[in-house]
């Protein structure tokens, strides 16, 4: 299986915003109305990574996120992470090349990325997390693509205790 299902080679071009040292230009934000860009992706912690690393990985995030006007969701499983992101496509997209390249995950794979179909889906979460105990309702999000992906998320998120 590949590491990358959809192709990151449309968006290694733009930059990887927000890294602190790096004088990388900031895109305007998007109106919170407006049909935002969003990817949907996941992965899983690597190998030796302690388990306390996704707290600090939602911190940066949820900062980070409110910054650059990207709003979404991490689940956990405690060994997958799913993420789903949305914002402009600038910033969405130049996060997801920094996120491909965190040595605390492996096997990146993204499911979607694209115009959002609809309006923000978590306008009022930075970076929603949740913590889940049981894999099985992650176990069908992890091998579907497109638009399905999104499907299956969407009926995923009534059923989340959302953080």
């Amino acid at each position: 299986m590949k590491d990358h299902a959809l192709s990151l080679k449309p968006v290694l071009g733009l930059p990887m915003i927000g890294r602190p040292g790096h004088g990388r230009k900031i895109p305007p934000k998007l109106a919170l109305n407006s049909n935002p860009y969003c990817v949907l992706y996941h992965s899983q912690i690597a190998p030796g990574a302690p388990i306390s690393c996704v707290a600090d990985i939602v911190k940066t995030a949820r900062g980070f996120n409110k910054d650059h006007d990207i709003t979404g969701i991490l689940v956990f499983d405690g060994q997958r992470f799913f993420q789903y992101l949305e914002g402009p496509k600038e910033a969405v997209m130049g996060l997801v090349v920094g996120i491909a390249q965190d040595t605390r995950h492996v096997h990146f794979r993204l499911q979607h990325q694209g115009p959002c179909a609809q309006e923000r889906m978590f306008r009022n979460w930075s970076m929603a997390y949740v913590l889940v105990d049981d894999s099985e309702p992650l176990a069908d999000l992890h091998g579907i693509e497109g638009e399905s992906a999104m499907d299956k998320l969407r009926s995923l998120i009534p059923l989340l205790d959302i953080a």
